[in-house]
């Protein structure tokens, strides 16, 4: 151990200066406070100069705990999670028979190193790390999913005592059941579900072939394969499904739906489920609905500042009607529960009513339809409307009836918000007209059209330089004349990302608020594209273009952007 100080390993190192050590000094004075935590709180000392500084005073390593560091999961697991978590600290190696090198946030922690020693039966070796870096590993190792990727293959490769068949027409129910509940397949579904919810995926897809089955994770917009099961196993995989989601397990000719929860992480997770008879079996897809990943934050799903202060300004009107359009999967529903979020009030009541309804937020009511009963959203918005609201949310518009409804409502002084499937702004006009709105009641009632889409964000710990070649550039100039002045940038991959150069997605949009000009063009009956032109010379500023600036800022990659955008978008 050396025989300097904290403080003076600090100011020799020229982490701290002599006036910064001599102020912790005297705030240390008559307190039980070491003098670290002290350096901190006053924001002198970052927590890796202290844990550093402390390796020196110990004679002790110094581990630099990131996703480039290799931890073994049954050494992690030497001291449970309870006493990890306790004590900051997490085994990352036994080096012999007799004694494991422990990483503490705190050495000279006495009751931590007894506690070790008792639970491991082992010497500990001491090395220091910072507390976020602890508690990130801990994260990471004590999970019940540490072992997937393993378990997956373990189970994949089970042989099932009887020969493949052809198909389930001839399965028994009762059997079926009973392979259901045999732990083999029960393990498989509930690992692959773990696996979804860690790696935040949305969907689970399983595709069966002629003589194997293929499962793909979506993942970021992206399907990517995963261990499947053997095809043996396969239609006991679906009869637990269906089991879980209440659906008819006899049933392989016709196609079915359903839902069930589990816990995972502490959280609950809503699954959706969707059964399609193929030829060669049933293809499900799994809906994974993870309300801990949505985005209820506006200023978490990719708008600029203008862009936002100027959304929050039109969702403040007392009535209109606000238009989210896209394609499926543009993330439409996350803008609008997001929006719902940021009106949300004691002094508002505010309806929803959704196909279906995928996420639950509170203090607002939300309402599913029912087709089969006949409860339409035209139907459901009737009776909403005797129900004293201030705001209406409708799922999606659909036809003139629900559309007229919702414009009458906000005629009548509330605030509606809704989506509509256009491939851009512009056009969202054009669709109402095509459902048999006429043009002074959309120029009268629609405040806002917000038509958007996701790409992909380069992850921050793996993204590197590059430069597309001179095609992809002459392409992108005519709406960037900057563009040869740009640095451009591509993943690479690594742990932080499991290898996909990608780590989450946030939208671009195309906003266009409905003014005087746009009003007139409505009212006129123009053109598709001389709305457009005279959209964008009014301000409008085109999807591709909106893309781009997030390009031009090194958070996606122009392949990324055009692949969502094509250049008939800008």
């Amino acid at each position: 151990m050396s025989t300097l100080k904290l403080g003076d390993i600090l100011r020799n190192g020229g982490s701290i200066t002599d006036a910064e050590l001599d102020h912790a000094l005297d705030q240390q004075r008559g307190t039980n406070k070491f003098l670290g935590d002290v350096l901190l709180e006053l924001g002198y000392a970052s927590p890796t100069d202290i844990a550093r500084a402390l390796a020196v005073q110990l004679d002790i390593p110094f581990i630099e705990l990131g996703d480039a560091y290799e931890l073994r999961p049954d050494e992690v697991h030497l001291v449970p999670e309870s006493v990890a978590r306790r004590f900051c600290l997490v085994p990352i190696k036994k080096e012999t028979a007799s004694a494991v090198t422990v990483v503490m946030r705190d050495p000279l922690d006495i009751e931590a190193l007894d506690t070790v020693r008792t639970q491991t039966g082992l010497e500990v070796i001491k090395a220091v790390s910072t507390e976020d870096r602890i508690l990130a590993a801990i994260d990471k190792f004590y999970r019940a999913d540490a072992y997937l990727e393993h378990d997956l293959k373990d189970i994949a490769d089970l042989d099932a005592e009887t020969a493949p068949l052809d198909g389930e027409e001839g399965r028994d129910a009762d059997q079926l059941r009973i392979e259901a509940n045999d732990a083999p397949v029960v393990r498989f579904v509930n690992l692959l579900l773990m696996q979804a919810v860690r790696d935040g995926a949305s969907d689970i897809h399983f595709e069966p072939g002629e003589r194997d089955v293929t499962v793909r994770l979506r993942i970021d917009g992206v399907l990517q394969e995963v261990t499947p099961p053997s095809k043996t196993l396969y239609p006991a995989i679906v009869t637990r499904v269906k089991i879980l989601s209440n659906m008819d397990i006899a049933e392989h000719r016709l196609p079915l739906d359903g839902r069930f929860k589990f816990s995972a992480y502490k959280r609950v997770i809503d699954v959706r489920v969707s059964s399609l008879p193929e030829i060669h079996g049933e293809k499900l897809v799994l809906r994974i609905l993870d309300r801990n990943s949505l985005k209820v934050d506006m200023t978490e799903i990719g708008f600029g500042q203008d862009m936002l202060q100027s959304f929050r300004r039109v969702l403040k009107l007392p009535n209109g009607i606000v238009l989210l359009t896209g394609p499926t999967g543009s993330g439409k529903t996350t803008t609008l529960y997001s929006a719902l979020s940021f009106l949300r009030s004691p002094t508002q009541n505010i309806q929803t009513v959704e196909d279906p309804v995928e996420y639950q937020l509170n203090k607002i009511n939300q309402m599913q339809v029912r087709a089969l009963i006949d409860l339409t959203f035209a139907n459901a918005l009737r009776s909403i409307l005797r129900q004293d609201p201030d705001i209406i949310m409708i799922g999606e518009i659909r036809d003139a009836e629900t559309a007229r409804i919702a414009m009458r409502a906000s005629l009548t002084g509330h605030l509606v918000l809704s989506t509509l499937h256009t491939n851009d702004s512009p056009s969202a006009f054009w669709r109402l007209r095509d459902i048999g709105i006429e043009p002074y009641l959309i120029a009268a009632t629609i405040k806002l059209v917000l038509s958007q889409r996701l790409v992909r964000v380069l992850c921050p710990e793996c993204k590197e330089e590059t430069r597309p070649d001179a095609e992809l550039l002459n392409l992108l100039r005519p709406h960037r004349e900057d563009v040869d002045q740009w640095t451009f940038y591509k993943g690479v991959g690594c742990t932080k990302c499991n290898r996909r150069g990608f780590k989450g997605r946030t939208g671009i949009f195309e906003y266009l608020e409905v003014g005087d000009g746009v009003r007139q063009m409505v009212i006129d009956n123009v053109g598709e594209v001389e709305l457009r032109k005279g959209a964008q010379e009014l301000g409008m500023e085109p999807l591709l273009v909106n893309g781009l600036h997030k390009v031009e800022r090194g958070e996606t990659t122009v392949t990324e952007l055009l692949g969502v955008c094509p250049l008939g978008l800008g």
